[in-house]
């Protein structure tokens, strides 16, 4: 079974973060033979993030596209058409209109859409793509693969059709880096005593991930008098916005920019803060459970689906700026009541790759059949 996945870049995004474990997971299977295409330049750095992350038995292959042109559309057409794949992947939402000259001519593969956003987000999109989107799916054109409950309702709502699965997301479980000792220095260096809680935000800086909700939320939280301190890590915060937010940031809030070693910030920190307007099933989420780091989120798409509020997390009530202090001062007061184990325990039985890869290679034969 030969397996095309398809994304525009290896970034630090949670897809790619995903795409990379579930192709490497994908190896395992004797009958799967796994290729991994980006469309933009494997020589620029940000692009290959998880470049170095791929298992050795996934080929990697870029187009090198910088800027799109019509003529691109054909040069991904006959790109896949020599890979002869039985089933192509693809991830992302803007990926659609680049696979769509392909999708419409080459019919021999069966292509497969992962809905990594919440359906709201996609509705969101231009006339245009939406139009694309709709056609290609009430035609069955493309398989879909919706990633939570609730994705998977919203498709079916808006869509008037059912996915062809619901696959929760899954993650490679990490051990400590061998940084670990270094960064755990680093974090109780920005400590103000031995009491302060230590939060963590994983995201680049765009709007659908919030930080200016986050941000001013988490300066009134210390200005209340809570011990605490704030890790953002991710990239795009020395955007001019970005230095905007850093500027209005209270000297408890530390930005580190991109880490690889994302897992040694979480087992260090007592919460992960996610204050994202549209999810899908957010993979620091998952990483965030994995690790035992208690979430506290606004009420996503992925969060609202796994988050038991005041059992195993925090779910602020709607998306202002009083409800997520008021989930902060919440886990401030409760945190210590919480099972971390219970965290771990939903991990292991709901978000490991291991698990996740097994439905996906079920699907993949289900669909051949």
């Amino acid at each position: 079974m030969k397996i095309l996945h398809v994304l525009p870049t290896l970034s630090s995004g949670g897809a790619e973060r995903f795409v990379t474990d579930l192709t490497n997971e994908l190896t395992k299977y004797d009958d799967c033979q796994l290729t991994l295409l980006i469309m933009k330049s494997d020589q620029v750095a940000e692009n290959i993030f998880y470049r170095d992350e791929l298992s050795e038995k996934v080929t990697f292959k870029s187009m090198g596209i910088q800027k799109v042109r019509i003529y691109d559309l054909w040069r991904i057409y006959q790109a896949v058409k020599r890979e002869k794949p039985d089933i192509v992947h693809y991830h992302l939402a803007g990926t659609l209109n680049l696979m769509l000259l392909t999708i419409l001519l080459y019919r021999k593969p069966t292509y497969i859409e992962t809905i990594h956003s919440d359906i709201r987000a996609i509705i969101g999109i231009t006339k245009r793509d939406r139009w694309i989107k709709s056609f290609v799916f009430k035609k069955g054109l493309v398989k879909v693969c919706t990633i939570t409950p609730s994705n998977g309702e919203a498709f079916k709502e808006y869509y008037r059709r059912d996915c062809a699965a619901t696959i929760v997301n899954g993650r490679k479980a990490a051990a400590p880096s061998p940084l670990f000792d270094i960064r755990k220095k680093e974090i109780e260096s920005y400590k103000h005593s031995p009491n302060t809680m230590v939060f963590t935000h994983i995201g680049r800086f765009t709007k659908a991930k919030n930080q200016k909700l986050l941000i001013t939320a988490f300066n009134n939280f210390v200005h209340r008098g809570n011990d605490a301190i704030l890790l953002i890590i991710g990239n795009g915060f020395d955007s001019p916005q970005g230095k905007d937010y850093q500027a209005h940031a209270c000297d408890s809030i530390h930005f580190l920019g991109e880490q690889h070693d994302v897992q040694d910030y979480l087992m260090n920190s007592d919460g992960f803060c996610l204050s994202s307007i549209f999810e899908g099933m957010p993979i620091t989420l998952i990483e965030a459970f994995a690790y035992g780091c208690i979430p506290i989120s606004t009420p996503v798409c992925g969060a609202t689906d796994y988050i038991q509020d005041g059992k195993n997390g925090f779910l602020a009530r709607d998306f202002k700026k009083g409800s997520y202090i008021e989930a902060l001062e919440r886990f401030a007061t409760h945190y210590q009541d919480i099972d971390k184990n219970q965290l771990k325990e939903l991990y292991n039985t709901t978000f490991s790759i291991e698990g996740c890869a097994n439905q996906y290679h079920a699907l993949y034969k289900k669909l051949l059949c």
